[in-house]
């Protein structure tokens, strides 16, 4: 089977950081259901955190995983 047809998710949000070479990195997770909850959660962080150089993101929704994006700034 190419894909298995279960998948997991997170329930809840989490944050985490990693230190590198002083540079810092912020990671986000956020449990959500549909696109239109993306798009305010991205506009708040990008206003919490107006200082970042590279602000980058992804997700994968639906089970058959067609509805997705990316961005590495």
């Amino acid at each position: 089977m190419l894909f298995d047809d279960s998948y997991k998710t997170i329930s809840e949000n989490a944050e985490g950081i990693f230190r590198d070479k002083g540079s810092k990195f912020i990671a986000f997770a956020f449990p959500v259901r549909s696109e239109n909850e993306i798009k305010p959660i991205i506009a708040t962080l990008r206003s919490e955190h107006s200082k970042a150089r590279h602000f980058c993101y992804a997700y994968r929704l639906t089970p058959d995983r067609s509805v997705f994006r990316i961005n590495d700034d």
